[in-house]
């Protein structure tokens, strides 16, 4: 072998490996016309005859082919420094040969097949038997992924999408996948940084899905902030509004403040109307029920003024026995208070229970 190998030299050693590969049918069929295509892109940056691939394995690589070349390399030798400092566990490649190869791509195809017709568990059925003949196929396992998330079960296409990633974190395809799953899971964050560690994958060959799956994500999740922040402020306006009206609208004891019923600016209110109103009347029962809570309702500023303006008291808080003596209270109350020796009957019927 020559001491120095020129870049045409590379290159042909590689257009001979392709055709190799097709001759020997260790690609499928499907692809064959995708090997030419790019053998004939290799030749032509490099500017060589891609006949010539066969003189320059004979002359220049003593008639050894591509893969004979780097499998007699010591790559456990080269590499042990490598994995000894690695931070994650070393993955172990299972070596697979061309024929077993080409079974897999053939389940592979079968299962693309059963995606297009839209048979989700064929198609999950044909990946994982590719699989299983090559698991270190990063290809097999992000299209098994895809099929999962087809048949909605996005957890198991997580952990294939994980899986690829690991194999090979420079398969983007593999984080769209992932960000895809982890967003149907409800974890829009999880998908934004999926799809963002697949664009940095990508480089400058950016995919118009990457981006589109990544400005997604992140569009849920500042839609996900905004709603967490909205309710939070709506909760504690709603606790000091329901603090607020707790104390304007009840008095002592959780009865209603009888003094929102007295009159414009805190006139004397009228008698007659406060008797023919349902509200005042309801909560003079209640109060008649509990004595306690009515003298600590008394005690309200307001309703003092208002029971004084009534007669019912001097300047102090009223007395209880005093306020359930008043004429006036006993009139205001239907005859219903200690004082009164008899009430009407309209007083009497209400204050039955049926």
């Amino acid at each position: 072998m020559p001491s120095t190998i020129s870049n045409k030299d590379v290159a042909l050693s590689i257009i001979n490996f392709l055709k190799e590969s097709v001759a020997k049918k260790q690609v499928a069929e499907d692809y064959a016309e995708s090997m030419d295509v790019a053998i004939d892109c290799i030749a032509d940056a490099f500017e060589v005859d891609k006949d010539d691939d066969s003189k320059v394995i004979k002359d220049v690589f003593n008639g050894k082919s591509l893969s004979e070349l780097l499998q007699s390399l010591d790559i456990s030798a080269t590499g042990s420094s490598e994995v000894s400092t690695s931070s994650e566990s070393p993955v172990e490649v299972k070596e697979v040969d061309a024929e077993t190869r080409a079974k897999a791509d053939e389940l592979k195809l079968q299962g693309n097949r059963a995606m297009a017709q839209k048979d989700y568990p064929e198609a999950i059925s044909k990946y994982t038997e590719a699989i299983a003949l090559d698991p270190t196929n990063v290809v097999y396992l992000s299209n098994r992924a895809a099929a999962h998330s087809s048949y909605q079960k996005h957890d198991k296409a997580v952990e294939d999408a994980e899986k690829a990633i690991k194999l090979n974190p420079e398969f983007s395809k593999a984080y769209s996948r992932l960000g895809l799953a982890k967003y149907a899971l409800g974890d829009a964050k999880g998908a934004m940084e999926a799809y963002k560690k697949g664009l940095d994958a990508e480089g400058e060959n950016k995919s118009d899905a990457m981006r589109k799956g990544y400005e997604t994500a992140k569009k849920r999740v500042e839609e996900d902030l905004e709603s967490s922040i909205s309710t939070t402020d709506r909760s504690a306006g709603s606790d000091s509004g329901a603090s607020a009206g707790a104390g304007a609208g009840a008095g002592a004891g959780g009865l209603p403040d009888l003094s929102s019923f007295m009159g414009g600016g805190g006139g004397m209110p009228n008698l007659s109307e406060m008797m023919n109103n349902p509200q005042i009347m309801q909560a003079a029962q209640e109060m008649m029920s509990n004595p306690q809570a009515m003298q600590d309702l008394f005690n309200n500023p307001a309703v003092r003024q208002m029971a004084q303006q009534f007669g019912m008291g001097g300047d102090n808080a009223p007395d209880l026995s005093n306020i359930m003596n008043n004429p006036m209270f006993n009139q205001f109350m239907g005859g219903n208070g200690r004082g009164s020796g008899s009430g009407n009957s309209q007083g009497g019927s209400s204050g039955s229970s049926e």
